[in-house]
């Protein structure tokens, strides 16, 4: 596969890095990827401009205006960073998502972690297609203040969660992060949990990220709408409201996804360049990335990149189970897992809270949790 086929050039006005100082992301971020083979490389930053089934109408998104900001950020020394330029906007809004797709299966079986930014956000649906080929049980995040389903039979940027790929599998993992409830209808949200998604509001995540740490810390993509993002901090989002994530929220969040060790896709879209005048939102978006990055340079090296033999062991004994409920902690970092119950052959482990261990010692077992037990036992 030539993957140059499926990206154009970067815009290199103004970001060939003889532009920038060591020390800087423009500087120490490769472009050139016609002399280069991909070998050794960590990241892959991807612009995305492709909007033609925004909802509403959005503007073909301006990746320059991100890439201006990002590369004059500081640098971190021990990843090696590529810049792959834009996926190549096809005849028709399929060739775009079938680029995608292919570009994500070439990387991941590379072990590049790709990081998209720009487009709107059921360009997600090729990566998620892409997961579905490579694991068996993809565990997907999404950062959004809307619930983007519809009872019609349009696809779009706010009805992507009807596609078949998503709304009807039932091996994928899927949670929602942020949304606001005021948007949301009774109906939206008894579909998606019957769906199997597990859906945190705004006003349950806010102080209190220790909560959804673990749900990022398991994801294999994590999806991020700028429309999360309270209006006056990103005036220029696909969806304005004057409630949502602060900015410094937002980019904690990324950077809680960046440290995971199991995260293969990142996405950051929904903005509207025509309206980002002032490029606040696209200036943003560069910080959010850079956070993210930060993550990526100090992993841990957790499970499952490390051995759970490693650490400490504690049994729980639950009355409503056969079985002991096993949780692993990492001591060095006050990190634990749990194990499910009931598969025999195939241990599978989840990520938790020390608040959710300490739960379950006290007879409780929380939801996330429990729906994972009972899928086992099933």
């Amino acid at each position: 596969m030539n993957i140059q086929d499926y990206l154009s050039n970067i815009d290199d006005s103004g970001l060939n890095k003889n532009k920038f100082f060591i020390g800087q992301i423009g500087y120490s971020t490769e472009q050139d990827i016609k002399h280069k083979c991909l070998e050794g490389f960590q990241i892959a930053l991807v612009g995305l401009t492709e909007t033609r089934n925004s909802f509403p109408a959005m503007q073909s998104f301006n990746t320059k205006a991100v890439r201006n900001y990002l590369y004059q950020l500081a640098d971190f020394s021990n990843l090696k960073i590529i810049d792959l330029g834009d996926v190549k906007t096809g005849n028709t809004v399929a060739d775009t998502y079938a680029c995608i797709k292919e570009l994500v299966l070439y990387l991941i079986k590379n072990g590049i972690i790709p990081v998209f930014f720009g487009g709107t956000q059921e360009l997600s649906i090729s990566i998620i297609e892409a997961l579905n080929q490579n694991i068996s049980s993809p565990e997907i995040t999404f950062i959004d203040a809307l619930i983007d389903f519809a009872e019609d039979d349009d696809f779009h940027s706010k009805s992507y969660l009807n596609h078949k790929s998503i709304i009807n599998e039932r091996k994928i993992i899927k949670s929602i992060l942020g949304y606001q409830t005021y948007f949301t209808t009774q109906h939206k949200l008894r579909v998606l949990k019957e769906s199997g998604f597990n859906l945190y509001r705004l006003g349950t995540i806010r102080n209190n990220f220790n909560l959804i740490e673990p749900v990022l810390r398991d994801s294999d993509f994590v999806s991020f709408d700028f429309s999360s993002i309270r209006q006056s901090d990103s005036p220029a989002s696909g969806f304005k409201s004057p409630n949502g994530l602060y900015a410094e929220e937002a980019c904690q969040l990324a950077n809680i996804a960046g440290l995971s060790d199991k995260i293969k896709v990142f996405s950051a879209s929904e903005i509207n360049s025509g309206e980002d005048d002032k490029e606040q939102s696209a200036h943003l978006m560069a910080q959010l990335i850079w956070h993210l990055l930060q993550g990526f340079s100090e992993r841990k090296g957790d499970y499952p990149l490390q051995n759970l033999s490693e650490y400490k062991k504690i049994f729980v004994k639950i009355d409503k189970l056969d079985d002991e409920l096993v949780f692993y902690q990492n001591e060095s970092n006050n990190r634990f897992w749990i194990e499910l119950p009931g598969n025999i052959l195939t241990k599978e482990v989840v990520s938790c809270s020390e608040a959710d261990y300490k739960a379950v010692c006290m007879k409780e077992i929380p939801e996330r949790i429990w729906k994972r037990i009972s899928n086992t036992m099933k």
